[in-house]
Order: structure tokens, then C-alpha cells, then sequence
């Protein structure tokens, strides 16, 4: 139920943002989506960079520990969402 509740809710707001289009506001909505998702590049960038630069000189170990800050949870979730995983 919550997984339909979620692609309704993201169904809606993409219709929305789709709307603005035909309105008077459409190019503030433009520009405001743009900011987000270079803001967003702009995050995701840092912290893959971040990730690569803690581990260069590891050696590429299946049991080496994960990282338990912010940024790497963050990341992990992001790619989980990114491929399907979970």
C-alpha cells in the first residue's frame, strides 16, 4: 500500500511540474527545477568523489568495512534506489 501511496504521490507531483508549463510561471518553474537537480549533480559528484578519494589506496577487499558516516548511507541508499535493489 505504502509503494502505491509513493508512485501516486510522485504521479501527481510530475503531472504539476508538467502543468507549470502552461502557465505564467513557466519559466520560474524552469529555473527552480534546474537549480535542484544541478544541486543535486552538484551533491552526488562530491560525494562519489569523497568516497573515491577515502578508498584509493585500498585494496578492493570483500570484507573491508563500509563506511558508517552520512554521506556513505546517503550514497548507498541513492544507489540502491538508482538499481532497483531495494
Amino acid at each position: 500500500m505504502r509503494k502505491k501511496v509513493l508512485a501516486w504521490t510522485l504521479f501527481l507531483a510530475c503531472m504539476l511540474f508538467l502543468s507549470l508549463a502552461a502557465t505564467p510561471y513557466s519559466r520560474t518553474a524552469d529555473a527552480a527545477l534546474i537549480t535542484l537537480r544541478l544541486t543535486l549533480l552538484m551533491v552526488l559528484s562530491i560525494l562519489v568523489v569523497r568516497e573515491r578519494w577515502r578508498n584509493r589506496n585500498d585494496s578492493p577487499r570483500e570484507d573491508a568495512p563500509a563506511g558508517t558516516d552520512v554521506g556513505d548511507h546517503f550514497l548507498r541508499r541513492c544507489r540502491r534506489w538508482y538499481r532497483g535493489e531495494g
